[in-house]
């Protein structure tokens, strides 16, 4: 249902609407929220604050050193996923910019050429000394200009100019012929109801500017897991490689007691059996040295993986050379305090809180669409005629022909079942995103939790392994001084060695899951990025 009133008028003020529309149309439609060049893209690459150590290549490419950070560094930057992301964030800036795009004005021109030509069944148009049908004939050229904008009240303003060129043959009533017509009309349309308000028309860009954060929060979440994923494969590439030491180390024991079995056995203190069992210790030590050297390449393959060197075969062929080691020194952790810092740092919750607000004000947006629509216009118009464009255009502008008018028109929707359901959905939407804000909030408390107890769980191993360690190597020292005085054989010795070897493993095991739970739980406060000095670029523009 559509009710509309009228109102005109003229006006003993002639010269106070037509330049307030003028710089309405030019200036509003520029304002902050319509205005902007073209974004500056930001690639959010990831950067240390400091100058990192540097990747050191060996003669040849031989080996490549790298050293957490600088692992981290580079896989920030090559990873596939990280790009994306990056691309996803870029997008989101002409997303804002689209939202600000509906305040840019708009310039319409209209050109229209009419010719008519109509029998005449009269004398007095025709003449009294007319005697057959002639022709009227009627040519007119019409032209048209509008520059409108939106501004962020919702109210459209315009500022329309038109001229029209009439001919006449015959003309016996016209005074001009041809005869020029032109006016010039400044108005406004404001929404009192429904699309009113500034809130309602820049919503969107808020929603558009919070989509880019998100976009930037997600891009943080990746690069926290894609640095998560390092730290991990890093350290059990060092696991890998202290293995292969305690391999080494182990055969060497072995060949030692070979050695010294053959000195024995030709001076004749000792039975020929002896240098059997020595030399199958030598050759367990062997395979497992074979096994231990292959886990290496296998955990460098991985770190290369995630760091994206397939890419280059020359150094996708280099060994990797990890120049940090576990080093253990017990920390104290502070579980409320851990948890306090996750509930602000982690981006995921981030995320979902800003997907909370824009949930919010879609709701306020579809209450505002349960309104009918209460439009007010108010416009002015100079009107002028001429026998030529110059002097259409002189009596337009001397303000002599003005006339006002305004206009309320109401829209009242029947049912408006539509807008009460997206409204709803929108309510429904809103109290899923607060659940999920505590749901992730719960997820977060029981993450940090499991990665707390992990790290003391470790501390403990560490002392248990170092303390076994310490036993098993006595215990090898006894047997050995048993065996020189006859007193134990080289199965048991060997026995001794395997078992300190697995002590050796084990320690270095415990220690090295230290390190994963350390920066696992890094992770889980969402400051892994922080505790390797890592900032992304994006960061740092804002900042």
């Amino acid at each position: 249902m559509t009710i509309t009133t009228s109102y005109k008028r003229k006006s003993i003020l002639r010269s106070a609407y037509l330049p307030i529309a003028l710089c309405m149309v030019l200036y509003l439609g520029s304002v902050s929220f319509g205005s902007e060049s073209n974004p500056t893209v930001q690639k959010p690459l990831a950067t240390s604050q400091t100058p990192p150590s540097g990747i050191e290549m060996g003669l040849n490419m031989k080996f490549l050193s790298l050293s957490l950070k600088d692992s981290i560094v580079y896989a920030l930057r090559n990873n596939f996923d990280i790009e994306i992301s990056k691309l996803t964030s870029n997008i989101k800036d002409y997303e804002i910019t689209v939202q600000k795009s509906k305040y840019d004005p708009t310039l319409e021109l209209e050109g229209t050429i009419e010719n008519d030509e109509t029998p005449i069944n009269s004398k007095l148009v025709g003449g009294l000394e007319t005697t057959s049908i002639n022709p009227f004939i009627e040519k007119g050229k019409t032209a048209n200009a509008v520059i409108q904008s939106l501004i962020p009240t919702g109210a459209t303003v315009s500022l329309e100019y038109n001229i029209f060129r009439d001919f006449l043959n015959p003309s016996p009533f016209s005074l001009l012929n041809p005869s020029y017509e032109n006016y010039v009309e400044a108005k406004i349309t404001q929404p009192l109801l429904k699309g009113a308000g500034w809130f309602y028309n820049r919503s969107l860009i808020y929603i558009a500017r919070n989509n880019k954060k998100i976009s930037l929060a997600q891009f943080k979440s990746k690069a926290i897991e894609v640095s998560d994923t390092v730290q991990v494969a890093y350290w059990n590439l060092v696991k890998a490689i202290e293995d292969l030491k305690v391999a080494n180390k182990s055969k060497e024991r072995a060949e030692d007691l070979l050695k010294k079995n053959k000195i024995q056995v030709e001076t004749g203190t000792l039975a020929p059996i002896e240098i059997i069992d020595a030399e199958a210790g030598v050759a367990s030590r062997v395979e497992a040295i074979i096994s231990a050297e292959n886990a290496v390449k296998d955990k460098e393959d991985e770190l290369k993986k995630i760091m994206n060197f397939a890419d280059t075969d020359i150094i996708s062929d280099a060994a990797v050379i990890p120049t940090d080691k576990p080093d253990f020194e017990p920390k104290r952790v502070e579980l409320k305090e851990t948890i306090k810092i996750a509930m602000r740092k982690r981006p995921e919750l981030l995320e979902l809180q800003l997907k909370t607000e824009n949930a919010d004000m879609q709701t306020r947006r579809r209450k505002n669409e349960l309104y009918p629509a209460l439009d007010f216009t108010a416009g002015m118009r100079y009107t002028g005629l001429g026998e030529d464009l110059e002097d259409a255009n002189d009596s337009t502008f001397s303000e002599e022909f003005q006339g006002e008018f305004f206009t309320l028109a109401l829209e009242i929707p029947l049912g408006n079942r539509s807008a009460r359901s997206k409204y709803n959905k929108s309510k429904l939407k809103k109290q899923q995103a607060s659940l999920n804000v505590k749901k992730k909030e719960l997820d977060i408390v029981v993450e940090v939790r499991k990665s707390v107890r992990q790290v003391l769980t470790n501390i403990e191993r560490v002392n248990a392994t170092r303390k076994a360690r310490e036993l098993a190597q006595k215990r090898l020292e006894v047997e050995e001084k048993k065996y020189r005085v006859g007193r134990s054989t080289s199965l048991e010795i060997l026995r001794a060695q395997e078992d300190l070897a697995t002590a050796e493993g084990n320690e270095a095991k415990a220690i090295i899951d230290y390190e994963i739970s350390l920066g696992n739980l890094e992770k889980a406060k969402g400051t892994i990025l922080d505790a390797y000095d890592i900032k992304l670029e994006e960061e740092e523009t804002k900042t």
